[in-house]
């Protein structure tokens, strides 16, 4: 039986309080929807103009040559900061759900937290990507970027396989009072005077990188190179813009970072939640199982937890607009045909392991770049600053440990 029955215009203004009900839940989950897929198209345009998706890119940040990520990180933590302060005082309903649709998806200690945001960090070096930025590497064409994706996939199924075990016997281990969770909390401070006093402090260190080391200077393409325009070689400064600042080839990375970090207006005003990536891989991978064999799916509750519902599935249609999004930022700068610079050192194997790190690291810690850098960094839970540590130490060590090796083996060779 239908909950509301079928009525014109004429007599719109008789439904039932129930049909109204009704109704306005499904105009609410279409905005949601939509917004999911307007916040997805601009992430994976913002990361694309960053250049901070290039697996270089990201292996040079490791290894301390370059700053474009740390740039356009840090951008993006200081500017949700400001954001979440603004809601905390304007619509601190709004803050509280976010907090809490937060803190309820981490209940782990910090060992685990620390453990996978080290194997996470190992594997962005090795592959040079991140749960979030895989899908601008897809939408760009990326050679590698689906090698990258099924190791990530694979590291996702490991996880999901072992997620009991580890709950039972890892999670738990350094677990935080509720107090110590959160630290507005702990030190009894109110949380938008810290996030302004901390977000000042993240943007002077982006000015100051970027006076020291300005974007163009770390450039990572070479000088000239293949573009979609005649599939002719040109000089980058010879290259006609026709849309200004749309089609340029890159954004300063603090501009980009401003603009994901604006994305959390849209995702905590409307959906309650905070920017995320990794939980995504879960969601598609449950479904997925449920489709194929649902008598296994039913016997996870990992699996079943992230199956259903608005608050699993708009990271997924977040994280495929960001493909597209993605697409139409290379389209719009001629980017897509040899987009990435010749002087990468990646190969398949190399590839598919970190790819399988990134994702297997990423859910036992709980969070990836985005939920406990951008987000749960941006929150001031202490699980996430431990987390973002563990992150860039582990990918650093690795960084260098892959360029003091890199000429003892074939694996961290190009084929």
């Amino acid at each position: 039986m239908a909950i509301c029955p079928e009525s014109t215009a004429s007599d719109s203004k008789d439904k039932s309080p129930l049909c109204q009900k009704h109704q306005d839940g499904q105009i609410s989950v279409w905005k949601k929807v939509l917004l999911s897929a307007l916040c997805g198209l601009l992430f994976g345009w913002f990361l694309q103009k960053s250049n901070v998706y290039i697996p270089d890119v990201i292996f040079r940040q490791m290894k301390m040559e370059q700053f474009t990520m740390m740039k356009t990180f840090l951008a993006a933590v200081s500017t949700s900061q400001v954001v979440l302060a603004i809601v905390y005082l304007g619509r601190k309903a709004d803050f509280d759900l976010s907090l809490q649709s937060y803190d309820g998806g981490r209940p782990r200690g910090l060992a685990s937290t620390a453990l996978g945001a080290t194997l996470l960090g190992a594997g962005m070096a090795i592959s040079g990507a991140c749960p979030g930025t895989i899908t601008a590497q897809i939408g760009t064409g990326l050679r590698y970027s689906g090698v990258v994706f099924a190791g990530g996939v694979t590291g996702c199924v490991v996880y999901i396989i072992l997620e009991p075990i580890l709950t039972k016997y890892l999670l738990p281990i350094w677990t935080l009072n509720y107090q110590k969770q959160y630290l507005p909390r702990w030190f009894g401070i109110t949380y938008w005077k810290i996030a302004v006093a901390l977000a000042f402090t993240l943007a002077s260190v982006v000015a100051i990188l970027e006076i020291f080391l300005p974007y163009d200077i770390d450039y990572p393409y070479p000088e000239s190179y293949s573009t979609t325009a005649g599939n002719s070689t040109r000089s980058i400064n010879e290259v006609v813009r026709p849309i200004p600042v749309l089609s340029d080839y890159t954004w300063p990375p603090y501009a980009a970072g401003i603009g994901i970090g604006l994305l959390q207006i849209a995702i905590v005003t409307t959906l309650q939640d905070t920017l995320g990536s990794s939980s995504a891989w879960v969601t598609f991978l449950a479904n997925v199982v449920y489709l194929i064999a649902p008598s296994v799916a039913r016997k996870s509750d990992y699996l079943m937890r992230s199956k259903d519902g608005m608050g699993n599935y708009w990271q997924v249609i977040y994280l495929a607009s960001a493909i597209i999004g993605a697409m139409l930022s290379g389209l719009s700068s001629n980017m897509l045909i040899n987009p990435e610079p010749p002087i990468d050192s990646f190969n398949p194997v190399r590839s598919f392991f970190g790819g399988f790190l990134i994702l297997f690291g990423s859910r036992l810690a709980g969070g990836c770049t985005s939920g406990h850098g951008i987000s749960g960094f941006g929150l001031l839970y202490t699980s996430s600053i431990v987390a973002v540590a563990f992150m860039f130490g582990g990918g650093i060590f690795t960084a260098f440990a892959i360029d003091s090796f890199s000429y003892g083996g074939s694996f961290f060779r190009v084929p």
